[in-house]
């Protein structure tokens, strides 16, 4: 971390997107009751340490930049949006977004993935909206499995089960997760 006039210091990340309100994005990730490993995973994708090959080619430690699966350009947010089935993932994710909200899926940006500066509604909404885009993250990286969308269902009806029966009397999401 670089260390600023004022004697605060600033990360890479708010310096590399220096219009992001970064305070808000902290506060979002951090007060939301996520579980740590879900957290944990959306944090490094935030801070864009996730090693996908346009970052490993920049710092020459592979030769292309391309991704291995469909060949166009390997970042994060293609592999979490865009690449295999990304796009029906995503569409099906902005579409109970949306359901949530009272939008149409077209208001639902792909910046809420990796800059989730949004605060708009009442904090059981928010935390169910952080909450889904969270567990987007974690599922999209993870490279064990095949992520189709039934599997993506499959994996938030567990991780909501867990939130309604494991968690707190009151879960922090209400029931806005009844969605999924």
């Amino acid at each position: 971390m670089a260390t600023m006039s004022n004697g605060t210091s600033e990360q890479r990340i708010a310096r590399k997107y220096p219009g992001i309100a970064w305070q808000r994005v902290w506060k979002n990730v951090h007060t939301t009751g996520l579980p740590d490993p879900i957290k944990s995973t959306w944090y490094a994708a935030i801070h864009e340490i996730i090693p996908t090959n346009e970052r490993l080619a920049a710092i020459h430690l592979t030769t292309t930049s391309s991704c291995v699966r469909c060949g166009a350009t390997d970042t994060l947010l293609h592999r979490l949006i865009a690449c295999e089935e990304g796009p029906v993932i995503w569409t099906w994710t902005k579409t109970r977004t949306a359901a949530i909200l009272r939008i149409h899926p077209t208001h639902i940006p792909e910046e809420w993935i990796l800059r989730p500066t949004f605060h708009h509604w009442t904090p059981q909404r928010q935390a169910a909206i952080i909450w889904i885009v969270a567990h987007l993250v974690a599922y999209r990286l993870q490279t064990q499995r095949r992520l189709s969308l039934n599997d993506y269902m499959d994996f938030l009806q567990r991780a909501r089960l867990k939130e309604y029966h494991l968690g707190p009397k009151t879960p922090t999401v209400g029931r806005y997760l009844d969605v999924l």
